[in-house]
């Protein structure tokens, strides 16, 4: 004997006639109280609710950067890969190979020698 039988139908437990009203709300109360959503013959899109949200996740990824809020209490502050990379890009310009300033590289001076001819 079943409580939760089709809308149209009475049932019968021990002997208690349940009418389809009474049947609708108690199906309903049990869906909200188990979180079961009703059988629908067409899609919902609630699996998207249904999964474990991706924001918090990748947010909380990468451990926050200290360097920056330290860089507002002492000026001049740098890290040490910046030290490096500092490091290499001076002796690269000492050697004639460092970036160029701006408006002077590569597809710049290709734009020069086209005008020139």
């Amino acid at each position: 004997m079943t409580i939760f039988g089709s809308s149209f139908l009475c049932c019968t437990m021990s002997g208690v006639r349940f009418g389809p009203q009474f049947l609708k709300r108690i199906s309903e109360v049990s869906r909200v109280a188990f979180g079961n959503r009703p059988v629908v013959p067409y899609r919902t899109g609630f699996k998207i609710f249904d999964r474990i949200p991706k924001g918090p996740i990748a947010e909380n990824w990468y451990p926050p950067d200290i360097a920056k809020n330290f860089r507002q209490l002492v000026p001049g502050f740098t890290t040490e890969a910046e030290d490096v990379a500092n490091a290499r890009t001076a002796r690269l310009k000492r050697k004639g190979k460092g970036p160029p300033k701006k408006g002077e590289g590569k597809r710049a001076m290709k734009q020069k020698s086209k005008k020139g001819n």
